[in-house]
């Protein structure tokens, strides 16, 4: 990464809801801030067959403002454990996400490029975890009710609260987690 991160919207907002928009061929989301407005969205790249074959693979995450690419999040086919890259709009390295092997949890750890390393704790599948940099909490998720027609359809709605001293790039890489975390819960469901 060269120069400074530019996360747009997503830096100066500690508090977001996550809805999901999924629909059979995309994994789309909706990123609002607290009074509602669209913080970013994630949107859903590749061909419709590569996604049906092997699910939603590539996002960008956009911002909700000036409509700019902020991040990219990438699902490589990888044998074994499941990893997952974060990319800035250029194309440089933000973070690698990756599952770690634990018995009867799911566990994720998280490598920044700023240096920064954390973890991810919790109830992964109930959207009640969070995300700790040693013992110093930076993030949390909590579900909120997405609503009768949209918990029927299987989208999930949560609320990732940001540690307001986190930098930029942090902050996507915490978000970046999330939106893996949606994948990796897809994923496993489609296994049972």
């Amino acid at each position: 990464m060269t120069g400074t991160f530019d996360a747009g919207r997503l830096a100066h907002v500690n508090a977001v809801t996550v809805q999901q928009m999924t629909t059979w061929n995309s994994n789309d989301m909706a990123i609002l801030g607290p009074d509602g407005e669209t913080v970013a969205t994630v949107v859903t790249r590749g061909g419709g067959l590569s996604r049906m074959l092997m699910g939603s693979r590539e996002f960008d995450v956009v911002d909700g403002e000036d409509g700019r690419v902020r991040f990219h999040l990438q699902d490589p086919a990888t044998f074994g454990r499941d990893r997952f890259q974060v990319f800035d709009a250029q194309g440089y390295p933000l973070a690698n996400v990756a599952r770690e092997f634990a018995f009867f949890r799911t566990a994720v750890s998280v490598e920044v490029v700023d240096g920064t390393r954390f973890s991810v704790t919790g109830d992964l599948f109930d959207y009640d975890y969070t995300f700790a940099a040693g013992e110093r909490q930076i993030a949390r998720v909590t579900a909120e009710f997405a609503g009768f027609l949209n918990a029927l359809a299987g989208r999930s709605r949560y609320q990732l609260t940001v540690d307001p001293a986190m930098p930029p790039v942090v902050r996507c890489a915490v978000l970046g987690t999330a939106i893996a975390l949606d994948l990796l819960r897809a994923k496993d469901q489609r296994k049972n």
